[in-house]
């Protein structure tokens, strides 16, 4: 049998090439769907499988590690809020042009700011309902799915859709971060620590992500040290 953590990195790593052969031209739009589909639901099945073991000295750091991603999940609600804030009118991309869509979209940051999940994830429906690729309603309702429903598959599920989409909106990379770090896939995480800051995020973003960075790049140091070992 296959080691889960070659399988998750494997299929992750398709999952970009994916995107890439997508953006060059090399597949119609039906086979790259199709693929894309495939990868996601098998990435998210294997990352809800056994999580991966951390060295010991890795272990001992693991309340420190897990405090600190929750801090970040405890501020969430202020991401979602200064989201709006960061919306650029001019880019039909990542927002809407629609006011209604708008009203959507905070209503929706109230309803996660208050813990509702059901409905914040309604409401971004309602968004993606009339903008399939809307990258905030496609962010934060894979967020929601994570935080409010703790549902890490589908919550991958809808994250991975989100990046591959939209590579240049900063939240779902630094989303994307956490829930691959508490599921022990460190390097993953680090990877996408490293798009974030690519970006030039917002400093109210880069600000939530510090302290996770100084936690991946401890897991990082100290797997390295236990493979010299």
């Amino acid at each position: 049998m296959s080691d889960p953590t070659d399988q998750r990195e494997f299929l992750l790593r398709s999952l970009e090439d994916l995107e890439r052969e997508h953006d060059a031209g090399d597949l119609d739009e039906a086979d790259y769907q199709a693929l894309k589909d495939d990868y996601t639901a098998r990435a998210a099945a294997a990352l809800r499988s056994r999580p991966v073991e951390r060295p010991a000295t890795t272990r001992r750091r693991g309340l420190v590690a897990l405090g600190a991603v929750l801090v970040f999940a405890a501020v969430a609600g202020l991401l979602v809020a200064q989201a709006s804030g960061r919306r650029d009118p001019g880019d039909t991309s990542l927002v809407s042009i629609d006011q209604a869509i708008t009203e959507k979209l905070n209503e929706a940051g109230q309803c996660f700011n208050s813990g509702d999940a059901d409905c914040a994830v309604e409401l971004y429906d309602e968004v993606l309902d009339q903008q399939p690729t809307n990258a905030e309603a496609l962010t934060y309702k894979g967020w929601a799915q994570y935080i409010l429903l703790e549902d890490p598959e589908a919550a991958l599920t809808t994250l991975i859709d989100a990046a591959t989409q939209h590579r240049d909106y900063p939240d779902v990379h630094a989303f994307l971060a956490v829930v691959f770090f508490r599921t022990g896939l460190v390097q993953q995480a680090a990877n996408e620590l490293d798009r974030l800051d690519a970006l030039d995020p917002p400093p109210d973003l880069l600000a939530q992500v510090e302290g996770l960075r100084a936690q991946v790049d401890g897991a990082l140091a100290a797997l390295a040290t236990s493979t010299t070992a």
